[in-house]
C-alpha cells in the first residue's frame, strides 16, 4: 500500500515538474513570440506602406516628367512659330517700306518730269509763235518785195542805165536773204514742234509707266498689310498658347518639387531598404521558429 502511494506521489510530483516546467517556458517566450509577431507584422506593414509609396512616387514622377517632357516640347515649338511669326511680320513691314519708299520716289520723279515738262511746254509755246510769227513776216515781205520788185516803178529803175544792174542784184541779194531767213524759221518751227511731240510723248509713256508701277505697289502693299494683320493674329494666339503652356509647366514643375521630399531616398534607396526589411523580417521568423520548436 505503501508502495503503491508512494509510487502515486512520484507520479504526481513529475507531472507537477512538468507543468511547472512548461509553464516556466511558456510564460517568457509566449511574451517574446509576440513581441517577435508584432514587430514581423509592423515590418511587412511598414513594408506595404513604403511599396505603396514608392508605387505611388515612381507613377506620379513618371506622369509628371512625361508631361513636363510634352509641356516643354509644345512649349518650344510655340516659341518657334512665334520667333518665325514675328521675324515674317517684320519682314513684311520692311518690304511694305520699301515699296511705299519706292512710290514716293516715283512719285517725286514724276513731279519734278511734270514741272520741266511744264517749263519745255511753256518754251516750246513762246518759242514756236516767235518762229511762226517771224516766218509769216518774212513771208509778208517776200511777198511785198516781190509785189514790189514786179511792179512798174521798180522796172523801169531797173532799165535805167546807171542804176539798173545794181538794183537788180540788191534786189535778189535781199529776196535770197528773206528766203533764206524764211526757210530757218521754218525749220526751227518744225524742229521745235517735233521736239515738243517727242518730249510730250516720252513724259506721257513716263507717266503711263508710273501708273501702272503705282498701282501695282498699292496692290502690293495691301497684300503685304493683310498678311501682317494675320500673322499678327497668328502671333497673339502663339503667345497665349505659349503663356498657357508656361503656367502648366510651372505647375508640373511645382507638384515635382512637392514630390521630392516624400520620393527622393535621403540614404538609403528603397531596394536597399527593402532588402535590409526583408533580412530583418526573415531573421524574426527564424526566432520564431526556434522558440516555437
Amino acid at each position: 500500500m505503501m508502495s503503491i502511494l508512494g509510487g502515486i506521489a512520484k507520479k504526481d510530483k513529475s507531472f507537477q515538474f512538468a507543468q511547472l516546467t512548461s509553464e516556466a517556458r511558456e510564460g517568457p517566450f509566449d511574451k517574446i513570440t509576440g513581441l517577435i509577431e508584432s514587430m514581423i507584422s509592423q515590418l511587412e506593414k511598414e513594408a506595404a506602406e513604403e511599396a505603396d509609396a514608392k508605387s505611388f512616387c515612381d507613377s506620379e514622377t513618371k506622369k509628371s516628367k512625361a508631361k513636363q517632357a510634352e509641356l516643354t516640347a509644345s512649349s518650344d515649338k510655340h516659341g518657334v512659330r512665334i520667333e518665325k511669326a514675328s521675324s515674317k511680320i517684320a519682314q513684311l513691314k520692311e518690304q511694305i517700306k520699301m515699296l511705299q519708299e519706292q512710290t514716293a520716289e516715283m512719285d517725286a520723279a514724276q513731279a519734278e518730269a511734270t514741272g520741266l515738262r511744264t517749263e519745255e511746254h511753256e518754251e516750246y509755246v513762246k518759242a514756236s509763235k516767235e518762229y511762226k510769227d517771224s516766218a509769216d513776216a518774212v513771208s509778208n515781205a517776200i511777198a511785198v518785195l516781190e509785189a514790189y520788185y514786179s511792179g512798174a516803178s521798180f522796172v523801169q529803175s531797173k532799165q535805167a542805165p546807171e542804176l539798173g544792174g545794181k538794183q537788180g542784184d540788191i534786189a535778189s541779194t535781199i529776196m535770197s536773204m528773206l528766203e533764206v531767213a524764211e526757210s530757218d524759221f521754218s525749220t526751227l518751227l518744225a524742229e521745235s514742234e517735233a521736239q515738243e511731240k517727242s518730249s510730250q510723248s516720252s513724259y506721257d509713256k513716263l507717266k503711263e509707266q508710273n501708273a501702272v508701277t503705282r498701282a501695282g505697289n498699292n496692290e502690293d502693299v495691301k497684300g503685304k498689310e493683310a498678311a501682317v494683320k494675320s500673322e499678327e493674329t497668328a502671333l497673339l494666339n502663339y503667345k497665349e498658347d505659349f503663356a498657357t503652356t508656361g503656367k502648366e509647366l510651372d505647375a508640373v514643375l511645382t507638384y515635382l518639387d512637392k514630390l521630392k521630399p516624400q520620393c527622393e531616398t535621403k540614404v538609403m534607396s528603397y531596394a536597399e531598404r527593402k532588402a535590409k526589411r526583408e533580412q530583418e523580417i526573415e531573421g524574426l521568423k527564424e526566432a520564431l521558429e526556434i522558440l516555437s520548436a
